[in-house]
């Protein structure tokens, strides 16, 4: 398969990205250099009570996506048994259902926890 670009295209473009990406980094680090002022992206400024709600909408969302872990990992077990022709066999779908109840658990355990403002 042919590719849309020539690899020295691919390769100046992944240079010049890199080049951006240092030159961020360095903008950041040397606030008085005025040339690098030009690539200094802007930084929103948070008080501590935007941070604190948003680490618990982060927190909760953590949460939401362990429960649904929880939920989808039985499926998987159960799929991949069902694709390989075979049976579930006792101690692994034992281990799957307790990793599950666990993630489910702590999901929640999560999700209450932040819940409160």
């Amino acid at each position: 398969m042919e590719s849309f670009l020539p690899d020295s295209v691919k390769a100046l473009l992944l240079g010049l990205l890199a080049i951006g990406f240092v030159l961020s980094r360095l903008a950041r680090a040397f606030p008085q250099v005025g040339w690098l002022r030009f690539f200094r992206l802007p930084i929103k400024q948070m008080s501590e009570e935007q941070k604190a709600r948003r680490q618990r909408s982060a927190n909760r969302l953590a949460g939401l996506e362990i429960v649904l872990a929880g939920v989808i990992l039985p499926l998987l077990y159960f799929g991949s048994t069902m694709l390989l022709f075979s049976e579930p066999k006792r101690i692994p779908l034992i281990i799957v259902i307790v990793c599950s109840i666990l993630c489910i658990v702590i999901g929640i355990w999560i999700f209450v926890r932040n819940l409160r403002p």
